[in-house]
Formats: C-alpha cells, sequence, structure tokens
C-alpha cells in the first residue's frame, strides 16, 4: 500500500486524479427533475423567474437574479442544454447559462457578429444545438437563423465560426426547421418542414451537408373528421434523441386558439404522431415510446427517462409553446390524448404573456 502511495506521489497527474477522487467522496450527486423556465417580470437590473416542475406540477422556486450587464436589452431566442442564446442590436449575438446557472456569476461567450445574408431574417431564430459545453474546447454551436442560413460557432478554437448557406431551392423547406444534435452520429439534424426529409451536417469545416428522404412505414388508420381535423391544423416537425440513440421524429398538431396566450392550459394542440427511427432512414408510427418522455418548447427537444424522476408520466410528450396558441401540458401517446397543467397554485402574473418559456434537462449537482 505504501509502495502505491509513494508511486502515487511521484506521478502528478495520478496524484491529482487521486485527490480528486478523494474529494468526491466527500459530496453525494444528485440530479435536478427537468423543469420548465420562463421570466415573469423585469424590474432595473433584477430579473424575476419562475421554475415549474412538470413531475409534481407546482413551482419549485421564484428567484431574483441579477441581470449581467452584458445582458442588457438583449433577448433570448432560444436554448439548449441549459444555455441561452440572445440576440441584441444590431448584429450582436452571446451564449450564457444565466438564469438556469445557480453561480452567483453565469457564463456569457460572445460569438461572432450574426451573418448579413439576402433574404435572410437573423432577428428571428428558429433552432439552436450544441454539441457539447459550450466551456469546452471542441463545442460547436449550431444557430438556425430563418431564411437560408446556418450559422455555425466554435467558441473554444482559434477560428470562431462560418457560415452553412442552403441552396435557393431548398431553404424554403428548412426557412423555421428547429435543429437537433445526435452525440450518436454526432451529427447536426433539422427536419424539412414538410417532415419528409431531413437536412445534416457532420461537425468539420469545409464539409458539405447532406440530405436525407426519409420513408414512413404503418401508418395510423384515420376517419375522414380526423384527417379533416389534422389538414386544418398548423404543423411542426421536431427530431429527438434518448440517451441509449434512438431517435423519434415528432409530429405537432395545433389548431391556432383565438387566444394564444394561454398559462397553463394545453391550449391548441389537438395531436402528436410520433415515428420511430429503424434502419437506413426508416419512420415506423408508433404508440409506444416505453418509459421514455420527451420535452418540445423553445429548447433543443430532448428525452429523459420517466423512472429515474418520480412523477413523470412514461410514454408521454411534455410540450410548450406560444407562437401559434400550442399550449402547456403533457400529451399520452398510448390514448392519444392532450392535458393541461394543473399546478396546485398559481402566481398572479401568470393569467398573462409568460416570456419565451423552455424546458432545462436534468443536470447532476454535488451537495455535501
Amino acid at each position: 500500500m505504501s509502495s502505491l502511495l509513494l508511486s502515487l506521489s511521484s506521478k502528478p497527474s495520478l496524484r491529482k486524479l487521486a485527490l480528486r477522487c478523494q474529494t468526491l467522496r466527500m459530496f453525494s450527486a444528485s440530479t435536478t427533475n427537468p423543469y420548465l423556465l420562463h421570466r415573469a417580470s423585469e424590474e432595473s437590473q433584477l430579473t424575476e423567474f419562475v421554475m415549474f416542475d412538470p413531475a409534481k406540477e407546482e413551482y419549485s422556486s421564484i428567484v431574483d437574479k441579477p441581470l449581467p450587464k452584458y445582458l442588457f436589452k438583449s433577448r433570448l431566442v432560444g436554448s439548449s442544454h441549459g444555455w441561452g442564446v440572445y440576440l441584441s442590436s444590431p448584429d450582436s449575438i452571446v451564449i450564457s447559462d444565466y438564469p438556469s446557472s445557480s453561480k452567483s456569476n453565469p457564463k456569457i461567450i460572445p460569438l461572432p457578429p450574426r451573418p448579413n445574408v439576402i433574404g435572410s431574417q437573423t432577428e428571428l431564430v428558429s433552432g439552436v444545438a450544441i454539441s457539447s459545453s459550450p466551456e469546452e474546447e471542441d463545442c460547436i454551436i449550431a444557430v438556425k437563423y430563418t431564411g437560408r442560413p446556418v450559422s455555425i460557432y466554435t467558441p473554444g478554437r482559434a477560428h470562431k465560426g462560418f457560415l452553412l448557406a442552403m441552396s435557393t431551392g431548398l431553404f424554403d423547406y428548412f426557412e423555421q426547421s428547429k435543429l437537433m444534435y445526435s452525440k450518436r452520429d454526432q451529427r447536426f439534424y433539422m427536419p424539412s418542414s414538410g417532415g419528409h426529409h431531413l437536412w445534416s451536417w457532420g461537425g468539420l469545416s469545409g464539409t458539405t451537408p447532406q440530405y436525407h428522404e426519409l420513408k414512413f412505414h404503418n401508418l395510423p388508420q384515420l376517419s375522414q373528421t380526423e384527417l379533416q381535423l389534422l389538414d386544418s391544423c398548423y404543423r411542426t416537425h421536431e427530431l429527438v434523441e434518448s440517451s441509449s440513440g434512438q431517435r423519434f421524429l415528432v409530429k405537432w398538431y395545433v389548431e391556432s386558439p383565438a387566444m394564444k396566450y394561454l398559462a397553463f392550459s394545453c391550449g391548441g394542440t389537438k395531436r402528436f404522431m410520433v415515428f420511430r427511427e429503424e434502419e437506413d432512414m426508416n419512420m415506423s408510427y408508433t404508440e409506444d415510446i416505453g418509459d421514455l418522455c420527451i420535452f418540445l418548447g423553445n429548447n433543443e427537444p430532448f428525452c429523459v427517462t420517466a423512472s429515474s424522476f418520480p412523477g413523470l408520466k412514461p410514454n408521454s410528450i411534455y410540450f410548450l409553446g406560444e407562437g401559434y396558441g400550442e399550449g402547456y401540458g403533457v400529451y399520452d401517446i398510448a390514448t392519444i390524448t392532450p392535458r393541461s397543467f394543473t399546478p396546485k397554485s398559481t402566481p398572479g402574473f401568470c393569467s398573462g404573456q409568460i416570456v419565451l418559456p423552455y424546458w432545462i434537462p436534468p443536470v447532476q449537482c454535488l451537495s455535501s
């Protein structure tokens, strides 16, 4: 034993590893539930945020957090893995772990200026995806603006970013699409507006994005009334991947209500259709995703295992959105039924507009 300790002490890297392991034993790891975060109000330099726990269907806390000076007059346009993307005039873009971080000094990482591309609106963002923590050197951040450009940012590298502009003949099909990063493939993906094709890119500068045609099988049998309802709905498509690498394409059908800001009502969401990816881009309709639940909103889509978070409903989709009156709620995939959240108490401001809410995925914390 003494010889082992002597050996460790003679090698700096091994000694540091041993000390690190000893330190970790003093802490216990816990994982937060996925939760909904949104800004409730803003006065001067103090911003009030609300956290909603979907497993308990209750507000977990209401916190006042100082707004970092760098984010004054900026607006949140999307999030991925708890990191928010903020835009400000005229072409500034930054990424920050504010407000989801529990740290008193949130990280703020400036990115290269937004692109100036004819026919595109870089003040509007439809999707954001991140390959890993922006604090890691090999992190890649993809931001899909309305129109042709997908901006790629590499804040940890000497070359901070570049632009992937779609051809004029194709970008109409991806104009408002959302991005997703696949850890299994180490590629970025984006479904087309019709849901029949995928755009993908492998993360290497100088490489060309690929386009994939999806083939659908085992389609559900719908009545004429159901078909008419779905034809009248606004439809979006989202691609999501589980921690095991299983992917699903989700079709989201919304009948826009007269009043779009519906607080915790399930609003105009009428139906979801879930397709499980099989080999060679074959997509098979399913009403059973097992112990998984999917989270969709103003964030990169993600999955969690329901049994790991007591209170979450397996085989369900937790959704939020206000752009087309989607509403807030949970959808039972097996029974094809959306349900509004029913929080035990509701802060007074929730009867009005909620400002860009999004889901924060589970985070592992260490406590002494």
